[in-house]
């Protein structure tokens, strides 16, 4: 390494049933990209303001849709590179690795699983705080401080939900970030918590409405989710009402694709710093009535 900079690749891969051309949409793709590089310039502006960071697309691999991204830093400062660690980046290699730690924290910050316990484990292999954590769900994991602070900044954590926004559309299933041995895959049902995250948010509620959606994708496994529309935006929800569910499961209660449901909703509510009222749907609690798309209305 010389006393300039750094480079190092950061491979993107998009996967799905609409990926299987090896094809996107540049309209999906480019926001995305863009929203990358934004995400790593927020990232080397908190670790370190004197340094640079550009991300450049080296070429396209064999997969369903995927990229190289090098990761360029460098520095305007003589002696970067032999700086401090707490005040330095040594690497590219290490600006990936506190995002590959935003991304990990994200997800369970994003599914209201909260920091419990932080304590200090000394320091990667570029010199970096390391900190084991403690989480809400009983989780315990080691990261790099910086990829945690990383999100209390409303910049980085906007510039991820536009990178993994992708995966939000039909027909792509996921997002994979991979550098060298780490890799981070971040599915549908996450990138759609992810996008309900916000690090400004000054006041939280919950309530029930009573309304229609349409169910687009079902699942009663474990933890899993339904992806539902109410006719203006997408979304997954978890399931509550387990008499439903139970009757599904007995054969009593037939479910198609797209069916209609009347259902009492739990929402999230919250307000930013700007005082900006966002919602957004968390849960069905009781499946009030059910149709399929081509049965007659009773009571919508």
């Amino acid at each position: 390494m010389d006393n300039t900079g750094s480079t190092d690749t950061l491979y993107v891969r998009y996967d799905g049933p609409a990926m299987r051309s090896h094809e996107m949409e540049v309209k999906q793709l480019a926001p995305a990209l863009l929203a990358m590089a934004r995400a790593f310039e927020a990232l080397q502006k908190d670790v370190d303001p004197d340094a640079r960071v550009s991300l450049n697309v080296k070429a396209t691999r064999e997969g369903s849709f995927a990229v190289d991204l090098l990761v360029h830093l460098a520095n305007d400062v003589s002696g970067f590179l032999n700086g401090t660690p707490v005040n330095s980046v040594l690497n590219a290699s290490g600006l990936i690795g506190i995002f590959f730690g935003a991304i990990k924290v994200a997800k369970k910050a994003a599914n209201h699983v909260t920091v419990v316990t932080t304590k200090e484990a000394g320091t990667d292999e570029n010199g970096l705080a390391l900190v084991k954590i403690a989480f809400s769900d009983g989780t315990r994991i080691t990261e790099r401080a910086a990829s945690v602070e990383a999100l209390n900044n409303s910049e980085l954590v906007d510039a991820v939900k536009e990178a993994i926004a992708p995966a939000l559309n039909d027909g792509v299933d996921l997002v994979q970030f991979e550098s060298g041995t780490r890799s981070e895959t971040v599915n549908s049902e996450e990138a759609d918590m992810i996008s309900g995250y916000d690090p400004d948010k000054t006041e939280h509620t919950e309530d029930t409405v009573q309304i229609i959606v349409q169910a687009l994708d079902v699942s009663f496994r474990e933890n899993g989710k339904w992806r539902i529309t109410d006719g203006i935006k997408t979304q997954f929800v978890t399931l509550e009402d387990q008499d439903f569910e139970k009757r599904v499961l007995d054969g009593t209660e037939a479910m198609r694709a797209n069916d209609i449901y009347r259902v009492v909703m739990r929402v999230d509510k919250s307000l930013d710093k700007q005082h900006r009222l966002t919602t957004k749907y968390v849960s069905i609690v009781k499946v009030l009535e059910h149709r399929g798309i081509g049965d007659q209305p009773t009571l919508f």
